[in-house]
């Protein structure tokens, strides 16, 4: 099961890479903290962290948000 949590400040790690919708209203950071790999979804001041890809993929699915729309921050 997935540790997510819910914080109006992410929990540090170091954000290897992100993604956003062109709106910018919807965020994945891909974050490393040790060892361990996981994913932050971030909106509108909201922040869910320790993600598996599959539950973000489900999140955004919810919200009407298609991941093939998402591009790279650079």
């Amino acid at each position: 099961p997935t540790a997510a949590r819910r914080s109006p400040v992410p929990v540090p790690g170091d954000v290897e890479g992100a993604l956003q919708t062109p709106d910018g209203r919807w965020r994945v950071e891909i974050v490393r903290r040790g060892r361990d790999r996981f994913y932050r979804l971030v909106n509108a001041g909201n922040v869910v962290d320790g993600l598996h890809i599959a539950s973000v993929e489900r999140l955004l699915a919810e919200a009407g948000v298609d991941m093939a729309d998402l591009t790279e921050i650079t």
